[in-house]
Parts: C-alpha cells; sequence; structure tokens
C-alpha cells in the first residue's frame, strides 16, 4: 500500500499541496481519493502535462473538482480532537 504520508506519483503530490493550501488542513487525503480527483480532472479536459508546464486554467479545473469534491463529502475530513469540548467535561 502507498504510504499517504509521502506520495511517490507526482500527480498525488500535487493534489496533496493543492489540498492543503486550498482547503487549509481540513482534509486528510487518500490515495484513492487523489486517483478519483485525478480522474475527474481528466474527464474534464484538465492536463497533468500542462499543469507541471504551468497552466493557471488547468490548476483552476484542479482546485474547482477538489473544491466540488469536499462539498459533496468525497474527501476524507481531519480528525478533530477536542474541538468544540469544554475543558473538565
Amino acid at each position: 500500500m502507498a504510504d499517504p504520508k509521502s506520495p511517490v506519483r507526482a500527480d498525488h503530490r500535487f493534489i496533496k499541496k493543492l489540498v492543503s493550501s486550498v482547503l487549509g488542513g481540513k482534509v486528510e487525503i487518500r490515495p484513492e481519493e487523489c486517483d478519483q480527483a485525478s480522474r475527474i480532472f481528466s474527464t474534464l479536459g484538465g492536463s497533468w502535462e500542462r499543469i507541471f508546464k504551468g497552466s493557471t486554467s488547468d490548476i483552476h479545473i484542479l482546485k474547482d473538482v477538489l473544491k466540488t469534491m469536499k462539498k459533496e463529502g468525497k474527501l476524507t475530513d481531519t480528525p478533530n480532537w477536542g474541538v468544540g469540548k469544554k475543558k473538565g467535561t
């Protein structure tokens, strides 16, 4: 199984970095979610080659894919340990 902390694939590394910048630590993305995001991105006409050459329009497509996946609950939320609990309870 691939280590989600240090992805081997370049697309997974890019998605992980984009998720942390766009969704600000609210998501702990898993390899299968990266695969799904990559497939949706390609289906919408996005190109990894163009992204790695610096295409801002393709980066916007991928950002929209990730935001939509988060909105639809298709990305794993980061656990909120102790959030909302009062001290002493």
